[in-house]
């Protein structure tokens, strides 16, 4: 039951703030103009993401309240995804060089990596993958996913589209796997917001 509501309160906070981001947007004109990037035909208010990142980062304290989420996991998606979602707001308020984005977001690689205790032990073709070898290959990997989504993100819906279906595979994956841990609720919470 309390899963339910907690799920129920983010689609609705999601849903207010939604529109809370629109009409700042509108207001103070942050609009995506079409261009040959995206396929908006019309101005489009920018800045929605505020509203899903909110949402998330108001949830994780609270599943972590009723010890669904552990502190360390809390910090590891909190932190670094609220350093991706700031660069993100303040580049859709005035434009922010690429290469400084492109440091925040390795910044951000490299922090999920470190609180979350570094990389899995990686066996490959029966040899020890060294963590000296995967952390670059998972900050690149990381950084890359950032920016897919921001190109995704000029095409109307399809970053949504993309994120809820991912998290709510993942949910399932992670419900099917781990049967008795809540870990499925993380990407739940992300794919509602």
């Amino acid at each position: 039951m309390l899963i339910t509501w907690l799920l129920f309160v983010a689609v609705g906070l999601a849903f207010v703030l939604t529109g809370v981001a629109r009409r700042y947007a509108e207001h103070h004109q942050l609009l995506d103009v079409p261009n040959e990037r995206t396929s908006h035909e019309i101005p489009t208010p920018r800045g929605g993401g505020v509203a899903i990142v909110i949402t998330f980062l108001l949830g994780l304290p609270v599943l972590k309240l009723y010890a669904l989420l552990d502190a360390q996991w809390l910090y590891t998606l909190a932190i670094p995804g609220l350093l991706v979602a700031a660069i993100g707001f303040v580049d859709d308020l005035r434009h922010v060089p690429a290469v400084v984005r492109l440091l925040v977001h390795t910044l951000a690689a490299g922090l999920v990596l470190f609180l979350a205790g570094g990389p899995p032990a990686l066996n490959f073709l029966g040899y020890a993958v060294p963590a000296g070898v995967l952390i670059p290959l998972l900050v690149v990997y990381l950084v890359w996913l950032i920016n897919l989504y921001n190109f995704m993100d000029g095409i109307n819906g399809i970053a949504a589209i993309e994120a809820i279906t991912v998290c709510v595979g993942a949910a399932v994956l992670y419900m099917l796997v781990l049967e008795r841990e809540r870990v499925w609720l993380v990407p739940l919470l992300l794919a509602v917001a």
